[in-house]
This record gives C-alpha cells, sequence and structure tokens, in this order.
C-alpha cells in the first residue's frame, strides 16, 4: 500500500513539475507576443501621419428635384492623417467640417431675373481614402486618391428658418458620398483638387425628385508628421 501511495505522489510530482514547466512556457510565449505587438504599435505611430487640412468648395444640388439651383462657394477646415503601406501605398483618413448647399430661386424663369434663398448645409465629413504616391524618394510627389465618405448634418437652413420647422423639406441626417481627387505633396505640404459625390439622396421627399450633395473642392494639405 505504502509503495502505492509513493509511485502515485511521484506521479503527482512530476505532473506538476510538467504544468509548471508548461505555464513558463506559455508564459514566455505571452510575453514574446506582447514584445512583437508592442513593437508594430511603435513602428505604426512612428509612421503614421497627422497634419491639418483647409480649402474651399463650390457645393451644389445633383438630381431630378435639383431645378432652378445654382452653386454656393463654402470653406472646409478640419484635420487629416496618413497611414503608409509601403512607398507608394496608404490610407488617408481625414475629419472636417464643411458648408454644402445651394442657391434656390424662388421665382419662375431664369436664375438671374429673380430672388433666391440660401439652402444651407453644414455636415462633418468623415472621408476614408485609398492614396496612390508616385516619385517614390522624389521631394515633388503626386498623389490620386479615392473613397467614401460619411457626412453627419450639424445644421439645416433655407434661408434664416430652421429646415426642421419647415414641413415639406425630409432632409436627412446621415450623407453618403463617393470622393475622387489627386494632390501635388512637396515635403508635407499638399495642394490638390478633389469632386464628391452624393450617392444617398439628401431630400427624398417626393419619389423622382430626389436631390444629392455634389462638391468641388480646392485644398491645402500640412502635414505635422509623415
Amino acid at each position: 500500500m505504502s509503495t502505492q501511495i509513493r509511485r502515485r505522489a511521484v506521479r503527482a510530482d512530476s505532473g506538476s513539475c510538467r504544468r509548471v514547466g508548461g505555464s513558463a512556457a506559455v508564459g514566455r510565449r505571452l510575453l514574446i507576443a506582447a514584445a512583437l505587438m508592442a513593437a508594430f504599435a511603435s513602428n505604426a505611430s512612428a509612421q503614421l501621419g497627422l497634419g491639418v487640412i483647409g480649402g474651399v468648395s463650390r457645393a451644389g444640388f445633383t438630381g431630378s428635384g435639383a431645378i432652378e439651383v445654382s452653386a454656393r462657394t463654402k470653406l472646409l477646415i478640419g484635420v487629416t492623417g496618413d497611414v503608409p503601406f509601403g512607398e507608394t501605398f496608404s490610407m488617408r483618413p481625414e475629419l472636417y467640417v464643411s458648408a454644402k448647399g445651394a442657391r434656390l430661386n424662388t421665382v419662375l424663369g431664369d436664375y438671374g431675373l429673380g430672388p433666391s434663398k440660401v439652402f444651407s448645409l453644414t455636415y462633418v465629413q468623415m472621408p476614408i481614402l485609398a492614396q496612390l504616391r508616385t516619385a517614390p524618394g522624389s521631394a515633388l510627389r503626386p498623389h490620386l486618391f479615392g473613397g467614401l465618405s460619411i457626412g453627419a448634418l450639424l445644421g439645416c437652413e433655407l434661408q434664416d428658418d430652421d429646415c426642421d420647422e419647415i414641413e415639406p423639406i425630409g432632409h436627412r441626417k446621415i450623407d453618403f458620398g463617393v470622393v475622387v481627387g489627386g494632390e501635388v505633396d512637396w515635403r508635407g505640404l499638399g495642394i490638390g483638387a478633389r469632386y464628391e459625390a452624393g450617392v444617398r439622396a439628401m431630400e427624398a421627399s417626393m419619389e423622382g425628385s430626389e436631390i444629392y450633395n455634389g462638391a468641388l473642392s480646392f485644398t491645402v494639405r500640412y502635414m505635422f508628421r509623415q
């Protein structure tokens, strides 16, 4: 009986040693994984570019409901990032405030002959752009980019009246658009142009008379880190 107890005790001790050894191995693997993740995060942080962007937009309406309208020119301003994936490709997230809308003719006939009202829309725009960066190693680098943009409506006014107080206006709070453009970058300073076409009607209260946002923008971008 005592021999069997000793054998069980020996097996138990050896099992404990294996468990301790296994725990130590798992601990080492976790430490190695943590070190690799920390190194990756540090490298990504070092490569992340941060900057500011501003410019002017020539905004207007498109679609079957955009009748007797004229574009309006407003400012945009915000922040931008750049996450490189190699020398020629990067992701470009942006966040800026942009004024859209149009000038509406309130009298039938030629726009220039009658009074008008401003349909003003203010959005927080969040584009996510894929960017092709040509001429690697050169100080002057042309860029091409494109992607999707989401706009969250901050304010809507028809002249001096809030849109929520005007029953026929069925404006939407979220706008979706497609962005394409180009830019010339010189040592972190970029001058570019883009067009954003709305893909979701910002006003769709009448079927067959939908109205979409559209904006041609000219921008200046400066990167503090790149």
